[in-house]
């Protein structure tokens, strides 16, 4: 197994650390290797004193596990964007064990303080955007436009967050990864990109209103909390009660809630809600399946109410979609 550790820092230094891991020869903005284990690029630019990004592509043969260690500096944040299937993270430096499950398609925004053990298994194919950003210039360049979530920031030692990938930030992750790399304006355009994408997160957290709070009590929490996410997903057409799932994980009722609502925006049940929705999509688009059946593998016995959560998420019926 394949094994590579870096410290989070800006992506100049990271970039050296993973070169050094692969043994390969460093060469800047950007290097590849390929060989028996793994196919890789890494891409990687200062774009400010304070903000730098690293564009990550690769593909093995074998299982990569992948070490990220925490820094002291408070001033920097992380935030990762995965185009990728789903491979196993600990949001800790601790072994996985084998339920634990939660590095998807999304994005994961922390204090650089967070240290994670993520593995991928043979054949994954990972595409991943890191940015490393210091607080300061986050106050100096979007100014007003986020004060409130600069302040929780400030307040919230550590935290995580999750945030799925709407399709307007999707579009542009995948105009990243298809575009030229040769161009003599790579890192102007990847500069603008990069802007893009702030904003458009940084928007999409403010839109958790009520819900917009940060602060993890541990990173073990975290995994914790994702471990039950994958025992709700494999069981999205059960009642899934509140009180059961807190006995399931361990915790309070308002240990849990709060959890949640930190790390993904919203209360238990609106998380659950949304995912169900999202099956959804996958059991229409998979087998065909009518309205009705769809909603009762989901746990709805009143179709009325699967409709109307539907389209609560999506901005459409079912029925509208089977009839696209």
């Amino acid at each position: 197994m394949l094994e590579v550790a870096y410290k989070i820092d800006h992506t100049d230094v990271l970039a050296k650390d993973i070169a050094n891991a692969i043994g390969q020869e460093f060469n800047a903005p950007r290097f590849e290797t390929k060989n028996d284990q793994i196919e890789a690029s890494v891409e990687f630019y200062r774009l400010h004193e304070n903000l730098s990004i690293q564009l990550s592509q690769f593909h093995q043969n074998r299982p990569v596990v992948v070490r990220r260690l925490g820094t002291d500096n408070d001033d920097l944040l992380i935030l990762d964007f995965h185009l990728s299937g789903t491979a196993k993270l600990n949001v800790t430096d601790h072994r996985i064990d084998d339920t634990a499950n939660g590095l998807t398609h999304g994005a994961y925004f922390a204090n650089a303080s967070v240290e994670s053990y993520a593995e991928f298994p043979a054949g994954f194919y990972n595409q991943q955007f890191h940015i490393v950003l210091d607080k300061h210039w986050m106050a100096s360049f979007f100014s007003e436009e986020i004060k409130s979530l600069l302040e929780k920031i400030e307040k919230a030692t550590p935290f995580f967050m999750y945030e799925r990938l709407n399709s307007s930030i999707t579009v542009i992750l995948l105009s990243i990864f298809k575009s030229n790399r040769q161009s003599s304006f790579r890192k102007s355009f990847l500069h603008g990109k990069t802007l893009q994408i702030l904003s458009l997160f940084f928007d999409k957290i403010q839109n958790r209103g009520k819900h917009l709070q940060l602060g993890v009590s541990s990173y073990n929490d975290v995994s914790r909390l994702f471990e039950l996410m994958i025992y709700v997903d494999k069981n999205l057409g059960e009642e899934l009660k509140v009180s059961f799932l807190t006995k399931k994980i361990g915790f309070s009722e308002s240990k849990l809630q709060n959890l949640c609502k930190a790390v993904y925006g919203k209360s238990l049940l609106k998380e659950i809600t949304e995912r169900r929705m999202i099956r959804a999509l996958d059991l229409f688009a998979e087998n065909g399946d009518s309205v009705s059946t769809v909603g009762y593998k989901l746990g709805y016995t009143n179709m009325s109410h699967f409709s109307k959560a539907f389209k609560k998420i999506h901005g459409f019926l079912p029925s509208e979609y089977l009839n696209r």
